[in-house]
């Protein structure tokens, strides 16, 4: 699934990405795939693959570098 990233925590190394869905889901530094926070920049597409919590809400349980591709909610930078 597709993303753009909406903010970064870079002290706490996590942040927050707007999948193409609509959703907004939390990130942590444990999610990042071969990139470090310091990487990323909001507005960047990136990758994501989300892991269901139940009731509704998910979380990203994985977070890669985007290729140049744009949709509607991607910014590429």
């Amino acid at each position: 699934m597709r993303g753009s990233v909406t903010k970064i925590l870079r002290q706490l190394g996590c942040g927050f990405v707007i999948t193409e869905g609509g959703d907004e889901s939390f990130f942590g530094p444990y999610a990042l795939d071969g990139i470090g926070i310091d990487d990323l920049k909001e507005g960047q597409c990136v990758e994501v693959e989300l892991y269901d919590l139940g009731m509704g809400s998910a979380t990203i349980k994985r977070v890669r570098c985007e290729s140049s591709r744009r949709s509607d909610h991607c910014r590429c930078a």
